[in-house]
């Protein structure tokens, strides 16, 4: 029983360990070494935001010698070796990215207690919801109600990545058919749910701007398209580059398809 119980303490002393090492003062542009990679470029901002390859941003976080970055659904994992960041996971595995001269010099850390403190909450949600293989995510669990709790519980904490997996799940929960027959939801006059609108103004006061994304998204599927776009366009004045890229990739659909007609 003494065995037993020193055991479990021993466990939970080394997460409350790992807990507190997450950090995200990590930055610096970071340029890939070869040809090997889809991403040739990491530029991370000392907060706990990453561009990649100068075309859309994702999270991150740094706990020992490895780093974590969640690239929207996905996740790469780096081993941090002398200044070296090589990738050690799916899509990554054959790259090493090395400091761009005096790019780390800036010190671009805004918040270092709001900024630690979405570190360790990343860091969290690793922990809960990476795969058994610990180099990938569970995409089945990501899609079912598996990780609702998961994700619920972690926004509520402040994660905005969370509150954007949650505004995918109730999304999906609150608009019948969307996964079945999309192009019919317009036609239902579905009224915007309220659960929905507070959880994308959540997201933004987090700080997260692609909460314009997600709401302007769930807009135009309900066929409200005009706030669709006023609420890209917003995203976009709040630096989300989502928001633009959703709203051109729209539009050149509607092109194409206004042109076959």
């Amino acid at each position: 029983m003494k065995k037993r119980l020193l055991f479990l303490l021993l466990l939970l002393f080394s997460y409350i360990i790992s807990a507190q090492d997450a950090d995200n003062s990590l930055q610096g542009y970071y340029k890939a070494t070869n040809d090997k990679t889809f991403y040739n470029s990491f530029n991370f901002d000392g907060n706990g935001k990453v561009l990649i390859s100068d075309m859309d941003y994702g999270d991150y976080f740094t706990r020992n010698d490895s780093l974590i970055i969640y690239p929207d659904k996905s996740i790469f994992i780096f081993k941090i070796k002398k200044g070296k960041l090589t990738g050690v996971s799916n899509w990554v595995e054959k790259g090493i990215w090395i400091p761009k001269k005096d790019s780390s010099e800036i010190n671009n850390r805004k918040n270092p207690v709001d900024a630690q403190k979405k570190a360790q909450l990343l860091a969290e949600y690793y922990d809960k919801t990476k795969s058994s293989s610990k180099s990938d995510l569970d995409f089945e669990a990501l899609l079912s109600s598996k990780t609702a709790g998961i994700n619920e519980e972690l926004c509520n904490k402040g994660l905005a990545k969370a509150c954007m997996n949650l505004f995918g799940l109730k999304m999906m929960e609150y608009t019948p058919g969307l996964l079945s027959d999309p192009a019919k939801i317009a036609s239902k006059k579905i009224k915007p749910h309220p659960e929905l609108i507070a959880l994308s103004k959540k997201i933004i006061d987090l700080g997260e701007p692609e909460g314009y994304t997600v709401l302007g998204s769930y807009y135009y599927t309900l066929g409200l398209k005009d706030k669709a776009f006023k609420t890209w366009d917003e995203g976009e004045k709040n630096g989300s580059l989502k928001s633009g890229t959703t709203k051109a990739l729209i539009e050149f659909q509607e092109g194409i398809e206004k042109d076959a007609k």
